[in-house]
């Protein structure tokens, strides 16, 4: 959406979280005229000191309808009563990155996934600046789209989530992925496939697509009107064009050292090369720059070994796709530390992971009692109150050999500020732990 068809209408931005307070930012220095609205108390604290600036404390749909346009935080979901109003009477509801879209002027390459995006978004943008191009990572991770405009980059690298995808129609992304799709935020979507819909969106307008060819929910829809390359670490040769398409990509980093453990990296790998190769970069640079990815915090990420146990904080892991992943990397028996806020998945599906590499399974949070009614049977199972609790026990239950990983399979939002603090309060338990 152009900046000169939002000068003259009624704007409302709706949630002052970190998104919505850059919207704030980005309308100000535009001259936008703009209300805003959170019900949170927030409004002191966001540094706005323009008197014509009009705050909002309750979300009603007669507020909502008085609008011409709506930026809409990716918190607030569409269905929120006074948002679906809105959209019933035909008001405009857009995001942070509709507005991005129009004042972006670097090439954007966008990255979308129930996992591993944060994770391919960081080591893309390290690749690329290793190859001599200034590039920043912005969107779902790092800073806000919309302040990154500020920045000097070539390139923008660009996270996004479903949420932010639901209002986003004008993205002219010179690349795209999706890069899976498991059950995620079936709080928020009918099912699997409206939410894989949402996540397909981003290869709208693209130059370039690619897909996850062991993935069919990556696939861009309908197929025909989509160029699309696609990726895989699997081992099959069909022959066919997306077979080969993988193929040379897997020839390509089949000698390369990766710092990072597990299958689903050596796949995050192969979407990094395939998207950095849109740039025309030295594709040995490339290379060389991929195996010195060390990972990102939260994210798998190696705490300390003490007495042959090695301990891991993999608290970004918010699904159940995302913590079998993680299990499976760890190649050693697993004391797993779980649990939080479910958003309706379905932790059956994690039966067998947990019987082949599970040992003993420490569960917390608002729906563990639901989750170890699922994994009942799969593996021995204790119900914890507090994390430090679930450190203490997995300490004094782990030999030599083992690995303690914390892949909670939920939200955190139950007992954390958000993922970042689950991990920082585990690193910060194990620590005190292994000193006592």
């Amino acid at each position: 959406m152009k900046i000169s068809d939002i000068i003259q209408k009624r704007v409302l931005v709706a949630g002052l979280g970190v998104t919505g307070l850059s919207v704030v930012k980005y309308l100000l220095r535009t001259s936008v005229d703009f209300d805003i609205a959170d019900e949170r108390d927030a409004h002191q604290s966001i540094g706005i000191h323009n008197k014509n600036v009009q705050r909002h404390t309750q979300f009603s749909a007669e507020l909502f309808c008085s609008f011409d346009i709506i930026v809409l935080s990716p918190g607030i979901a569409r269905a929120h009563p006074a948002v679906a109003a809105a959209l019933q009477a035909g008001v405009d509801v857009i995001g942070d990155i509709e507005l991005f879209a129009d004042a972006v002027d670097v090439p954007v390459i966008a990255v979308t996934g129930s996992n591993g995006k944060s994770t391919v978004v960081a080591w893309l943008t390290d690749v690329v600046n290793e190859c001599g191009t200034r590039a920043i990572a912005c969107g779902n991770i790092g800073e806000p789209a919309l302040d990154a405009l500020l920045g000097d980059a070539q390139v923008l690298v660009l996270e996004l989530s479903s949420y932010q995808l639901e209002s986003t129609r004008s993205l002219r992304p010179i690349a795209a992925t999706v890069l899976n799709v498991s059950e995620d935020h079936l709080d928020r979507y009918d099912d699997i496939e409206q939410y894989a819909a949402t996540k397909r969106r981003i290869y709208e307008n693209a130059e370039y697509c690619l897909a996850n060819y062991d993935d069919v929910r990556t696939w861009p829809q309908p197929a025909e009107n989509f160029s699309c390359d696609f990726f895989s670490v699997s081992t099959t040769d069909s022959g066919s064009k997306e077979e080969s398409t993988a193929r040379w990509q897997r020839a390509l980093v089949a000698d390369v050292s990766l710092a990072v453990p597990g299958d689903h990296n050596k796949s995050n790998a192969l979407v990094v090369l395939a998207l950095s190769s849109v740039l025309n970069l030295c594709i040995e640079r490339c290379i060389s720059a991929l195996g010195k990815f060390g990972g990102l915090a939260h994210r798998s990420q190696f705490v300390v070994e003490a007495a042959g146990v090695r301990w891991f904080n993999d608290s970004k892991g918010t699904n159940v796709d995302a913590c079998e992943k993680a299990i499976v990397a760890m190649g050693s028996p697993v004391i797993l530390i779980a649990g939080g806020i479910a958003k309706g998945a379905d932790f059956t599906t994690l039966q067998a992971t947990m019987k082949e590499h599970v040992k003993l399974l420490l569960l917390l949070g608002q729906d563990k009692q639901t989750i170890a009614a699922d994994l009942q049977g799969s593996a021995e199972i204790q119900i914890v109150d507090t994390l430090h609790e679930a450190v203490t026990t997995a300490h004094q239950c782990a030999v030599s050999g083992d690995a303690v990983l914390l892949s909670p399979a939920c939200a955190s939002f139950d007992m954390f500020d958000n993922f970042e603090h689950r991990g920082e309060q585990f690193v910060a338990a194990v620590n005190e732990v292994l000193a006592a």
